[in-house]
């Protein structure tokens, strides 16, 4: 009998897998593949960094040699520029090594069993816990089920579209200018009916993948000339040649209606596809698995707190999938006021609106009260092992318990009795806090909508 059940061997399996045989659980991993075989090549943002240093496989991950990838040069909404990458720049890592890395990583913490090849064929209920079946072998027996099967399904689903359908055509080409810089810079560009990410790898060949309309019924024969019209990639193919066949995947981004179900959650792709654009799907597919550990960890020793810990997990996917929707859609809106075409059009319509415009720096002698729907409520928190109750504020559908370590916001906001001078407000705070921090945190609050004007 195993704690957990994790179905799919992904970055998001296996990080889960990591972070429950670090808390000491049973962990049965199963993994249809028998090798990771070749995959997509993706960047990973520098802030994907805290998580491998929480998974303790960081140095594995530098090791590897990838290609740093500091700066991006982008052509998008009729504007061309070069950006520095947030965060100290990330990677362009080829996933199959990647995965593998983490995989591996799984098999040797105590507690985890990994079977591989092994495909399960049905779950479900027996009593209190799981029997996974499997297509050979005896059956699984678990407590709880973990679904980070990407986008095939083991258990029933209720996805919602969150975009365009969206495919990603995807080829390597040998002998390209933009593989020979070796700072491994990122190309994005967009055209009028599709757009484009193309990046050097490692062996010295150039990868490129062009975003169409899932309905194209010619998007592999079109592919090279799709990617040799990309005003921007054009001039970086130079005279180079496609030296691998075009491999066509989904790549619309979809929301799972609810990731938790009785005994069993879902994370990674099975809970969120992010839209491409985001280039942070591995980073947020690690990110779910780093939450529903906890999850799951509640689930286990603390029974009575099942339902808390279920809508903490819940709130989190929500709110992820909310603030990448609003970032794509900013992003497509700003290209099709370039490209008034129907392939922009239908990006900025599906997805969710941009988010709304940063609020005015509260002056001194303003005078500000706490917004109408701030409520004062026991909200859920994740430590390292537990998902646990804090004081804390809702308000517009958000939770806040803290604003920094050790600096609990509901104190702070309850102090607010009513219309007071911005100022007063400051110098009440100062008592508790440095007077620039108090100012600060003021701002902040004032930004996420705690605070408002009472002129």
């Amino acid at each position: 009998m195993f704690d957990v059940c994790i179905v799919g061997g992904g970055p998001a399996g296996s990080a889960l897998a990591l972070r429950l045989g670090q808390l000491g659980r049973r962990v049965a991993l199963v993994e249809k593949s028998a090798d990771s075989g070749r995959s997509a090549y993706e960047s990973l943002a520098g802030g994907i960094a805290p998580l491998l240093d929480l998974l303790g496989v960081r140095e594995a991950v530098v090791a590897e040699r990838f290609l740093s990838a500091p700066y991006a040069t982008v052509q998008w909404g009729g504007e061309h520029r070069r950006d520095l990458a947030p965060g100290g720049g990330g990677l362009l890592v080829d996933r199959a090594r990647f995965d593998a890395i983490l995989l591996a990583a799984a098999e040797r913490r105590p507690g985890v069993q990994l079977l591989r090849p092994a495909r399960v064929v049905a779950a479900a209920r027996a009593g209190d816990h799981w029997r996974i079946e499997l297509a050979a072998g005896a059956p699984l027996h678990a407590r709880y089920l973990a679904e980070a099967s990407g986008r095939s399904p083991v258990l029933c689903r209720r996805r919602a579209r969150v975009g365009a359908q969206t495919l990603a055509l995807s080829a390597d080409w040998r002998g390209a200018r933009g593989a020979e810089r070796s700072e491994g810079g990122i190309f994005v560009d967009a055209g009028a009916h599709a757009w484009y990410w193309a990046a050097p790898r490692a062996n010295g060949d150039f990868t490129a993948t062009v975003f169409v309309d899932a309905g194209r019924a010619d998007r592999r024969a079109a592919y090279d000339d799709l990617i040799c019209g990309s005003r921007l990639l054009a001039p970086e193919l130079g005279a180079g040649r496609r030296c691998t066949a075009v491999e066509i995947r989904d790549a619309t981004a979809f929301a799972e209606a609810d990731p938790v179900m009785p005994a069993s959650i879902k994370i990674g792709d099975a809970a969120l596809s992010l839209d491409p654009l985001s280039s942070q799907g591995v980073q947020t597919a690690i990110g779910t698995a780093v939450h529903a550990a906890v999850v799951l960890n509640t689930w286990l020793d603390r029974p009575d707190d099942t339902e808390f810990a279920s809508e903490f997990y819940r709130a989190r996917v929500r709110e992820s999938a909310g603030v990448h929707a609003a970032t794509a859609a900013a992003l497509y809106q700003r290209q099709c006021a370039a490209f008034d075409t129907e392939f922009w059009h239908r990006r900025a319509n599906t997805t969710a609106p941009p988010p709304p415009p940063p609020h005015a720096p509260i002056e001194p002698g303003w005078r500000i009260r706490l917004a109408d729907d701030v409520h004062f409520d026991a909200v859920a928190i994740a430590s390292d092992v537990y998902v646990r109750r804090e004081r804390g504020v809702t308000c517009g559908g958000r939770t806040y318990a803290f604003i920094g370590p050790g600096l609990p916001i509901a104190p702070l906001l309850q102090q607010i009795g009513g219309p007071t001078l911005a100022r007063d407000v400051v110098e009440l705070w100062s008592t508790q806090l440095a007077p620039r921090q108090a100012l600060q945190v003021l701002q902040w609050a004032a930004a996420e909508g705690l605070i408002i004007n009472a002129m």
